[in-house]
């Protein structure tokens, strides 16, 4: 099955995750540090705003759905 995935608003194809179960964790950069984030229902304002990307932390698959930040 051929799969054909894009980021809104990028046009960038998306790699797909390898883990077994899929997106056990996620992960994005914020002055060269990990935060912790979560999968929502529509992607947080300041996650467009900043143009952040979620990685799956086991590896590494940029997360292809909304997300955001995981409060501290």
């Amino acid at each position: 099955m051929l799969r054909n995935m894009f980021r809104w608003g990028r046009g960038k194809a998306v790699t797909q995750c390898s883990c077994e179960p899929e997106w056990q964790g996620l992960y994005t950069e914020i002055d060269g540090q990990r935060q912790l984030a979560l999968p929502r229902d529509e992607m947080a304002t300041i996650v467009g705003y900043l143009d952040l990307t979620a990685h799956c932390a086991g590896c590494g698959a940029e997360y292809p759905k909304p997300w955001g930040l995981a409060s501290k």
